[in-house]
């Protein structure tokens, strides 16, 4: 079973952003997985900050696994999240 460890930065500009939005989605997903055949473990981790936010306009920011995601969006993580589960 893949491990999938989701970190979301829930500083206060990735926030505005919308990261707890990213959040809600992935939450989401790991209530219906077991109906997708989606076989993983998810752990969704919140974070003070992954960095790139702070000096730029990147936010909201999302690591999973070793891939950091910037201006992320629910589409984008769930569409990252469903393939690193599919390789």
């Amino acid at each position: 079973m893949k491990k999938l460890r989701i970190e979301v930065c829930s500083g206060s500009e990735c926030v505005m952003m919308g990261s707890m939005d990213i959040i809600e989605a992935i939450e989401g997903l790991k209530q219906v997985k077991q109906q997708l055949k989606l076989r993983a473990q998810i752990e969704i981790v919140p974070c003070k900050c992954l960095g790139p936010c702070k000096n730029e306009n990147l936010a909201p920011v999302v690591r999973i696994n070793d891939e950091l995601i910037t201006q992320a969006t629910g589409d984008i993580v769930m569409s990252k999240i469903i393939a690193a589960i599919k390789d």
